[in-house]
């Protein structure tokens, strides 16, 4: 009897124990699950429509600005196909800011004329350019730049031949005309001004060319051999001479890009008369301000009346003066 109790005590003992046993595993268990953090993954069932996560909406395109009209009743001025439009007066008072155009003659020069659009381009300011179109021909990339960067182009001659020893048919053909061949292979577009060489042209047969002859009204000489200094050029153009007229309001510069003195004056010209209350105009440009100014304009032209006087005359009911010499 005793030895089946002994059995019995034996076997609760034994089931005791497993059963405690079974209890710390499932607690040990529980523990684990809750010191380590959940972590909860899912698996796509399908890859999102096009609908559920639309496209980001493309930002448009800005509308560029119309471009600035230009508003002339000078026949000379009148938009043609195929040519070179003058530029507008966006930006400009014409009856009260002060102007001056800077002209430069006889380029492209295939390293000063890229300086001197350096100068224009770091400056702001434009200017026009007269070229032969022998070097037209020869530099047809830097004529597309000057173009490019704003500035106006017309002919200076095919060779810088005197045109009033040439017959109207040698003059549009054999000179402004192949020019102008040159310009437009160039650029795309023919010039619309010329600008004879030394300033030869008179009224007739400028009017019978049909287009305008642009002159000047202040000359530095920088061309000259004792002026090719730029002190000298600066000197000239700034303070002006008595035989190369002084700058004012209205005046046109003559200069020529393919001197480097010429060149090398120009950042402290333009600087020079920024200070002075200049702003710079292209010759289109200054043609408009003079036809505002009142100025009666034919096929040669050297200047703008200065505001001061287009005040005076209107105020008299006269015409703005002309100047006695284009040339």
């Amino acid at each position: 009897m005793s030895k089946k109790i002994k059995l019995i005590s034996m076997v609760l003992a034994a089931l005791m124990a497993c059963a405690f046993m079974a209890g710390c595993g499932g607690a040990g268990s529980a523990a684990e699950s809750a010191a380590v953090p959940t972590v909860i993954t899912t698996t796509p069932s399908e890859e999102p429509s096009a609908e559920a996560t639309p496209d980001p909406t493309a930002t448009p395109e800005p509308t560029p600005d119309p471009t600035p009209e230009v508003t002339t009743n000078l026949a000379q001025l009148q938009a043609k196909e195929g040519y070179m439009p003058p530029k507008s007066l966006e930006g400009i008072d014409p009856l009260n800011d002060k102007v001056v155009a800077l002209t430069f003659d006889d380029g492209p020069h295939p390293e000063n004329t890229p300086k001197l659009l350096d100068i224009l381009k770091e400056n702001d300011v434009v200017a026009t350019f007269f070229m032969v179109g022998t070097n037209v021909e020869e530099y047809p990339d830097i004529v597309k730049r000057v173009y490019d960067e704003g500035h106006e182009i017309g002919t200076h001659s095919w060779d810088h031949t005197d045109l009033m020893t040439l017959s109207l048919d040698e003059i549009m053909t054999n000179q402004y005309g192949k020019a102008n061949d040159a310009i437009e292979a160039a650029t795309g577009l023919r010039a619309l001004i010329d600008r004879p060489p030394y300033g030869s042209m008179s009224e007739d047969m400028a009017e019978q060319t049909g287009r305008e002859q642009i002159l000047w009204s202040v000359d530095p000489n920088d061309w000259k051999k004792e002026n090719r200094d730029p002190d000298i050029v600066y000197d000239h153009v700034v303070n002006g001479t008595p035989d190369g007229g002084y700058v004012q309001d209205g005046a046109i510069v003559l200069s020529h890009d393919i001197h480097a003195t010429t060149v090398a004056a120009y950042d402290r010209i333009i600087k020079a008369l920024k200070d002075e209350g200049y702003k710079f105009v292209t010759v289109t440009q200054m043609m408009q301000i003079a036809e505002i100014r009142g100025k009666d304009i034919e096929y040669r032209f050297g200047h703008a009346p200065t505001a001061k006087e287009a005040a005076e005359s209107t105020a008299s009911g006269s015409q703005s003066p002309e100047v006695e010499s284009e040339e």
